[in-house]
């Protein structure tokens, strides 16, 4: 175990999240947070050393959104997740299974992967100890991304204004600086021989009912929901005005911003 009495290697972002990832809210999140944009799989594939890669894994797995897509496009995918109400909510797919290992200690043998990818979940992580996993169980050659979405998504002044209050509310710095650090850890743990940083951005149509409840999969408002706050003490309240007073009940655009951290091994 880490500090704090978590799971070890565990980061201080996720101590903070990580008591509401169980029950009810893995099936939320399965549900509500977004599917990685078609682009991404696109540009990884164009760096990976093998198209198909013979061997993804995909490090904090969760519910398998980002692990599931590699189905089709490599011939075999791992998702590796530590928690097992995210695993039981995994999403099936062909080629792909759901080990239950840590990020640091995946069990796989040495340099058997051709991409490792960490989808919204390296600012989890304790950086020297996964990048050494990674890189261990990298073939030469091969690809690490590391690639998250901004939170809130781009859907107009009023609404984004009150998600970035929710999202205060529970205690995070909406500039996230547990994220800054992704590309100088990479390129200083002196294991690939390139890094870099890119972006893309994803559409997504959306019901005003579904854009209300995401602030609730957003793991540090739901545990302060779980500690006891009240939805007005995070401006939930305030939040689900603002979508049910400004946004359209059918269809509405959200812009979600990719920051995406590739590194060659």
């Amino acid at each position: 175990m880490s500090r704090a009495g978590g799971p070890e290697g565990t980061s201080a972002y996720g101590l903070l999240a990580g008591p509401a990832y169980r029950g009810e809210f893995a099936a939320r999140y399965g549900e509500l947070r977004p599917r990685p944009p078609e682009d991404l799989f696109a540009l990884l594939l164009s760096l990976a050393s093998a198209n198909p890669p013979e061997l993804v894994v995909d490090l904090g797995a969760g519910t398998g959104i980002s692990a599931a897509p590699w189905s089709g496009r490599a011939r075999r995918v791992v998702g590796i997740e530590l928690n097992p109400d995210m695993l039981q909510a995994a999403i099936p797919a062909p080629g792909v299974e759901y080990l239950r290992a840590s990020a640091l200690r995946t069990g796989l043998p040495g340099a058997c992967a051709d991409v490792v990818t960490c989808a919204q979940s390296f600012h989890w992580l304790d950086a020297e100890p996964t990048i050494a996993e990674i890189a261990r169980i990298l073939r030469p050659g091969g690809l690490f991304a590391a690639y998250d979405y901004d939170w809130p998504p781009l859907i107009g002044w009023e609404v984004d204004a009150a998600f970035l209050r929710v999202i205060e509310a529970a205690g995070v710095d909406p500039s996230r600086p547990e994220k800054a650090r992704h590309v100088q850890n990479l390129t200083e743990s002196g294991r690939f021989r390139a890094v870099r940083e890119v972006f893309l951005h994803a559409r997504q149509v959306a019901r005003a009912a579904e854009i209300a409840q995401l602030p609730r999969v957003f793991g540090p408002a739901a545990r302060r929901l779980g500690e006891g706050a009240t939805e007005h003490d995070l401006g939930l309240d305030r939040f689900e005005g603002a979508v049910s007073g400004c946004l359209n009940p059918d269809a509405n655009m959200m812009w979600w911003s990719y920051r995406i951290r590739v590194a060659v091994k």
